[in-house]
């Protein structure tokens, strides 16, 4: 296992670059309060049982052309 060294002051996190890039992309979601609320009525909407098949999704698409 490699070893890393650090001399800080401050505590230091070391996490994989990929939770990184999944940190920074939760931030940019979460500081968006359209996409927020958005996402709130989508669950909201998943609880009461107001879901579509991926049948009708892919209808419903290929209709709006």
């Amino acid at each position: 296992m490699p070893t890393l060294t650090i001399e800080s002051d401050k505590p230091v996190v070391v996490i994989p670059a990929d939770e990184y890039e999944s940190l920074l992309e939760t931030i940019d979601i979460l500081s968006n309060p359209e996409l927020v609320k958005d996402i709130e009525q989508a669950r909201k909407e998943f609880r009461e049982g107001k879901t579509k098949s991926w049948e009708q999704v892919k209808k419903d698409l290929l209709s709006e052309d």
